[in-house]
């Protein structure tokens, strides 16, 4: 009796294991062009982005970015730091939240450094569990008084899934 209550175990614990999907793949680093806005103001940049994503549905994501300005005294940085939702649909993988960070603006000899908030809206498309391709849409609210108005970016990008 207690013989065949193992083998029912064992098989319950296969064939649990074999309708488990697989394991999803916990993070990624990606790379990426921004276009921001006001565009008068600002070319476009550019940056990168780390994500760990945890329960399948939020992740948190650190990224920093480099936007210079018309001329080459003008430019931004900034670092933020990301709280979403971002549950999976197959491949696809649409993710929305908050972020709040610094930023660091120069225009001439003049220099501000601030606090920043971000709404971030946007979505991942993992290509052969690997490649993951990027676009998003991010809108700013720099503290203080800015030397310069940067009211929303949007950026794509490419990485590798890990």
């Amino acid at each position: 009796m207690a013989c065949a209550r193992r083998r029912l175990v064992r098989a319950l614990a296969v064939a649990f294991v074999a309708a488990c999907p697989t394991v999803a793949r916990a993070g990624d680093v990606t790379v990426f062009a921004t276009f921001p806005s006001p565009s008068e103001n600002w070319n476009r940049g550019y940056g990168a982005a780390l994500s760990s994503t945890w329960f399948r549905v939020i992740t948190f994501e650190g990224e920093a970015a480099r936007v210079p300005g018309e001329t080459s005294d003008v430019g931004m940085t900034s670092f933020t730091a990301s709280a979403l939702l971002s549950p999976p649909i197959g491949g696809l993988i649409p993710y929305g939240g908050l972020g709040v960070g610094i930023f660091r603006q120069t225009l001439g000899s003049e220099a501000d450094t601030g606090r920043l908030r971000a709404l971030v809206l946007g979505v991942k498309l993992r290509v052969q569990d690997l490649l993951v391709l990027r676009a998003e849409y991010r809108r700013l609210e720099l503290s203080g008084d800015p030397l310069l108005a940067m009211d929303n970016r949007i950026s794509v990008g490419a990485g590798i899934a890990f």
